[in-house]
C-alpha cells in the first residue's frame, strides 16, 4: 500500500480494518486508540505494518475491542520488515488557499488562549509547508507549556487520572518505554481539548 497516504487516509483505513476484524462497525475507537495511531503515524510505520500486525494480534486473540492489544503485533511486523526507522511521513499536497485559510483559521481559534502565538501563526508563510509544520509544532509545544502552568492543580491530578485508567489494561503488554511514550501523549492531547485548543500540524487539515 501507499506508504506517503495522507493523514485522513491512514486513519481511517486503519479505524475502517480493525472494525472490520472485530466485526462491530458503531463502536468508534478510543482517545488512546487514535494516540496510537498518530505515533504510528509520526514514526513513519507503513500502513501495510500496522494492518499486517492488526491481523496477527486477531490471528492470536480473538476477542480484541481496543487497538492497543495490537501494539506488540505491529511492532513485530516493523522488526520483520527493518521499517521501523524510516522516513518521517510526507506532508500531503495542499492547495495553497487551502493552507492559507487553515493557517488563518489556527490562529483565530488560538487567539484566546495567547495572542501572540496566534499572530506568529498568521506570520507563517504557507508556501513552504515543511517550514510551516516546524513552526506550528513548535508554538504547539509552547501552547501546552503554557496551558500546564495555567491550569489548576485540580484538573491536571483528573487528567493524569483519566489517562492512567485508559493505559492501565494494556500495561503488561507494551514495553515501559511504550507506556511512557503514550503517557505523555495522550496526556498532552488530553490537555488539549479540554480547553477546546486544536492541534497545531498541517496534518490536520482535511
Amino acid at each position: 500500500m501507499d506508504q506517503d497516504l495522507n493523514y485522513h487516509n491512514y486513519f481511517t483505513e486503519i479505524e475502517t480494518f480493525f472494525q472490520s476484524k472485530r466485526q462491530n462497525y458503531t463502536v468508534r475507537l478510543s482517545c488512546l486508540d487514535w494516540v496510537l495511531i498518530e505515533n504510528w503515524k509520526e514514526q513513519g510505520v507503513p500502513l501495510d505494518a500496522v494492518l499486517k500486525g492488526i491481523e496477527r494480534a486477531f490471528s492470536s486473540k480473538k476477542e480484541i475491542n481496543k487497538l492497543a492489544y495490537c501494539v506488540k503485533a505491529v511492532e513485530d511486523v516493523c522488526k520483520e520488515q527493518r521499517e521501523l526507522s524510516v522516513e518521517a511521513p510526507q506532508l500531503p499536497a495542499f492547495d495553497a488557499g487551502e493552507v492559507t485559510a487553515y493557517i488563518r483559521k489556527l490562529a483565530d481559534q488560538v487567539e484566546r488562549f495567547d495572542k501572540r502565538i496566534a499572530e506568529t501563526i498568521r506570520g507563517i508563510d504557507p508556501a513552504g509547508l515543511r517550514v510551516a509544520e516546524q513552526t506550528l509544532s513548535a508554538l504547539e509545544e509552547k501552547l501546552i507549556a503554557k496551558l500546564k502552568v495555567e491550569t489548576d492543580e485540580n484538573t491536571m491530578i483528573a487528567l493524569k487520572r483519566e489517562v492512567d485508567r485508559e493505559l492501565n489494561p494494556f500495561r503488561s503488554n507494551m514495553t515501559a518505554p511504550q507506556i511512557a511514550m503514550l503517557e505523555q501523549q495522550l496526556w498532552r492531547r488530553k490537555l488539549l481539548e479540554k480547553f477546546g485548543v486544536p492541534r497545531l500540524s498541517l496534518f490536520y487539515l482535511l
